[in-house]
């Protein structure tokens, strides 16, 4: 039976019986997180903030979340404006994402109106790296470090940048594997 939680905030759990899958979805119903082809079993995981629905797991709140390390990122190239108060829309962009710094906008294209959260995010977080990096494998790494704060686990991370980079971007995507092993 499903069962739905809210997290106010970073939050870490304890898995009880590690041999039960732990499998939640999104409130659209789409996978946010699973333990189901993790080796070795996973014993304690993160969520961010959100309301979720347990499929599968038997878990408790743990004390702390769990800190994953960062990944080291270079000198920033240049600083622009806080995203902060932009307006975030879906609308028909070539692109995956765009920021429009001069009118305060982020224009995600439609398409990431039916990704998961972590593709999303992981997208989202990359575009602001621009903020600092012009290089894309250092927006990758600023990616993959905001999503450690905000909860999300590395396998998210992994699995997000892997299916939302494209088949052209295999540099990248291993990059940012290094890195998330680098870090655990």
């Amino acid at each position: 039976m499903t069962r739905r939680i809210f997290v106010t905030e970073k939050t870490g759990f304890k898995i009880k019986d590690p041999s039960v899958p732990v499998v939640i979805r999104d409130p659209r119903g789409l996978l946010f997180y699973s333990t189901e082809d993790l080796l070795p079993r996973v014993k304690y995981f993160n969520l961010p903030a959100g309301e979720y629905f347990v499929d599968s797991g038997d878990f408790a709140k743990a004390t702390f979340p769990r800190d994953f390390k960062l990944s080291r990122l270079n000198y920033p190239d240049r600083v622009y404006e806080s995203t902060g108060d932009f307006d975030v829309i879906f609308a028909s962009n070539p692109n995956k994402c765009t920021i429009f710094w001069d009118e305060k906008k982020i224009v995600f294209d439609k398409q990431f109106e039916n990704k998961s959260i972590p593709e999303t995010m992981f997208i989202l977080y990359h575009e602001m790296g621009h903020r600092y990096y012009d290089d894309e494998n250092e927006s990758d790494l600023y990616a993959s470090n905001m999503m450690k704060v905000r909860g999300y686990n590395p396998s998210q991370i992994a699995l997000a940048q892997m299916y939302s980079l494209s088949s052209k971007q295999i540099g990248r995507k291993i990059y940012v594997n290094k890195n998330l092993i680098n870090t655990l």
